[in-house]
């Protein structure tokens, strides 16, 4: 039978994961989706993957892509992802897709929203870094966060730059990336901040660690140019790391309308 491509569009919940990437012994989206995948096409595809994320970073539109010989129909694909996938994991979408399309090297934008709250709704505490958080800010208690300083520092990262000093250790070459668009959404009413971060593609880390120095900013540990500093003269990055489970991946763009998702 011929080859065919699919793509699948996820939303997972990143408290029940300890990232997308496989890693012996322990839960990850990528073990999960071929678990549930294999049964189904007869064995465990090689996926391709839009933005590996970390451990308890959430998804709302992840999109995988993969090769099978199979003659499945999207809905009928997607109605058997969701059957065998464990509490945390859904299948949103699924697709057929041409031959060159592919889950990270056809992507043009990737959309994340990292929230902050001081203190968040109760609601949303467990997808929200939590202020004040002792590890990352000792003895500065309960104070309201800055929403301009923290627009002012987001906005130095945008434009083309090399993001070496907001990599994770080890990133050796292919450092500059574009980001598109950073920014601060206030919500009505509440002490709860969405900083939003999009670009074509972002370093393991990369989006913590813009996260970490503006809030660092709006607590007022920071100055705002603190962040333009390290694009000028990138250094290992010693700030403070926003946690795992306030970001998620909001949203992959491709061109055109990108799969005819059913």
């Amino acid at each position: 039978m011929e080859r065919r491509r699919y793509a699948l569009r996820l939303l997972y919940d990143g408290r029940a994961f300890r990232g997308f990437q496989r890693q012996p012994g322990l839960p990850t989206v990528q073990e999960a989706l071929e678990e549930a995948l294999a049964p189904v096409l007869g064995g465990r595809p090689a996926l391709q993957v839009a933005g590996r994320t970390d451990a308890g970073v959430s998804a709302l539109a992840q999109v995988v892509t993969f090769a099978a010989r199979h003659g499945l129909e999207p809905a009928q694909l997607r109605r058997r992802v969701n059957a065998a996938a464990p509490e945390g994991l859904i299948c949103t979408g699924a697709a057929r897709v041409g031959p060159e399309f592919h889950a990270r090297a056809s992507a043009v934008s990737r959309r994340y929203v990292y929230l902050v709250g001081a203190p968040p709704p109760p609601e949303l505490a467990p997808w929200c870094w939590t202020l004040p958080d002792e590890r990352a800010f000792p003895g500065l208690g309960l104070r309201p966060l800055d929403a301009g300083a923290m627009r002012e520092a987001l906005a130095h990262a945008v434009g083309t730059h090399d993001f070496a000093g907001f990599a994770r250790p080890g990133e050796q070459v292919g450092t500059v990336r574009t980001v598109t668009r950073a920014d601060v959404v206030e919500a009505d009413g509440v002490p709860l901040f969405a900083l939003v971060l999009e670009g074509r593609g972002f370093l393991r880390a990369m989006v913590r660690n813009l996260a970490g120095t503006a809030v660092a900013a709006g607590a007022g540990v920071l100055p705002p140019g603190r962040l333009r500093e390290l694009l000028e003269k990138p250094e290992r990055y010693r700030g403070v790391r926003a946690p795992g489970w306030g970001l998620t991946l909001v949203s992959v763009s491709y061109p055109g309308n990108g799969p005819d998702w059913v």
